[in-house]
Order: C-alpha cells, then sequence, then structure tokens
C-alpha cells in the first residue's frame, strides 16, 4: 500500500463524492445520499449531480428530503438509473432517524432493507463512519483479480481483502479503485507505468507474451 501512498499521495476529495460529503457534513444521511447518487455513474456526473441538489437546496443538504421527487429526478438525471435513485432518496428520507443510527452502529442489515441500496452502497457508507467493511466495486474487482489478492463473489472479495487490509480498509479501498482508474484498466491496462508492475501476475504474463 505504500507504493500507493507514494503514487497518490493524499486522497483527492473530488475523485470520490461520497467522501466528499461525509467530510464536509460529517452526517450519516448526506453520506449516504451521495453514495446513492454515485451508484452506476462516474465521478463528474455525481458531482454535477449533488450540485443540482445544492442549487435546489440553496446549499444546505438537509433540505434534500423537502424536496419532491420530481425535483430529485430533475437533479439527478446527469447520472444514471435517475429513476430509482430518487426513489430511493425518498425512501431514505422517510426513515431518516432510523437509518442514521442504523449506520452509527454498524447495522448493515437495516440498510440492506432499503430498495435501491446494495452491499456496495452500504459498506461505502459505514466504512466512512470507522465500521470495518470493505467496499468493492467494478476497480476494486478487476485490480484484486490481477493482482491475485482475492476473487469470487462480492462478499468472498470483500471478507478477503478485509483481512489483507484490517487497519485502514476505506483507504485501501479508494487507493485500489485510483490505481484502476488511472493504471489497471478494463481495457488497454498500462502495465508499463503501474506503480505494482513487478508485483503482478498479470503484468508479467502479458509482459512475457509480448
Amino acid at each position: 500500500m505504500k507504493r500507493l501512498k507514494d503514487t497518490f499521495k493524499e486522497l483527492p476529495e473530488n475523485e470520490f463524492i461520497a467522501f466528499y460529503v461525509w467530510k464536509r457534513t460529517k452526517s450519516p444521511l448526506a453520506t449516504l445520499i451521495a453514495t446513492i447518487i454515485s451508484q452506476n455513474t462516474t465521478e463528474k456526473a455525481s458531482f454535477k449531480a449533488w450540485n443540482n441538489l445544492m442549487s435546489l437546496t440553496h446549499g444546505d443538504w438537509k433540505r434534500i428530503c423537502d424536496l419532491d421527487i420530481n425535483e430529485l429526478m430533475s437533479a439527478l438525471r446527469v447520472t444514471g438509473l435517475y429513476k430509482q435513485k430518487a426513489e430511493t432518496i425518498k425512501s431514505v428520507c422517510e426513515k431518516s432517524e432510523e437509518l442514521e443510527k442504523a449506520i452509527l452502529k454498524g447495522d448493515r442489515n437495516k440498510l440492506l432493507e432499503i430498495s435501491g441500496i446494495g452491499p456496495k452502497t452500504a459498506d461505502v457508507v459505514l466504512a466512512l463512519f470507522n465500521h470495518k467493511r470493505f467496499p468493492v466495486d467494478t476497480h476494486v474487482f478487476r485490480v484484486s483479480k490481477r493482482l491475485g489478492l482475492a476473487k469470487g463473489s462480492y462478499e468472498a472479495v470483500s471478507s478477503e481483502l478485509l483481512k489483507l487490509f484490517p487497519e485502514n480498509p476505506l483507504q485501501a479501498h479508494m487507493y485500489l479503485i485510483l490505481l484502476g482508474r488511472k493504471f489497471c484498466k478494463k481495457q488497454r491496462p498500462l502495465c508499463e507505468k503501474c506503480p505494482l508492475r513487478d508485483l503482478c501476475p498479470s503484468a508479467r504474463i502479458e509482459n512475457n507474451s509480448g
């Protein structure tokens, strides 16, 4: 992990909307809403959607729950699945106190009861509030498989990575995402520039075949 820290230095807030919102609000509800927004879309679109919400609420995230479903859909239209996300956010707002307590307690099952909240979304929020969870997105899946760290189902990969990075799973999660975005791309990975090239069996295979 030291090599990734040396490569990326401090974790950039503009790469992670949930991290950005958490740092500014320290609110379980705001962080959950931001994480829902980030589902199946780019960080650029996520930030655009969040800024749209801030425009509608005059910069007060607490007023997001006062927006009607059409206002939410309009703000989230720049992301994928905006109708589903708007409905999920309304459901979250209806149970805001219950869900905030669940996040602070680390009650993952309570979050998963909400339609539109899956394991990754729940784990991102819980990890931000210092619970030992390792969120796994498409980048983490790809990078961990290529590095030979873990493979299998979401729960299997999450569990294995948590064993490998028990002290700060959230930080490791974000560094692996950055590695996937900047170097270990889905197509045409930049193996020759990757800081973990000499440790990666996939890079060695590619090098030998070339």
